[in-house]
């Protein structure tokens, strides 16, 4: 069976994730060193795609109840 890989559509800097999710680039690259975060090795930098960011926001995600 062949296994097809997906390639993302673009990946960002810690910058560009922290700019993407509202936090510091600091705290994007701790959520990468505690493994909360996947990303991509390139060279001697890293980044990470759009869907691993629109994955990390889904299973955080928290809704208010209703009142």
């Amino acid at each position: 069976m062949n296994s097809v890989t997906t390639i993302p559509t673009r990946l960002l800097s810690a910058v560009q994730a922290g700019e993407r999710l509202g936090i510091n680039e600091t705290t994007v690259r701790e959520l990468w060193n505690a493994g909360e975060l996947k990303c991509v090795h390139i060279g001697r930098g890293r980044k990470v795609s759009d869907a691993e960011i629109s994955r990390y926001i889904a299973e955080h995600e928290q809704f208010a109840p209703a009142t």
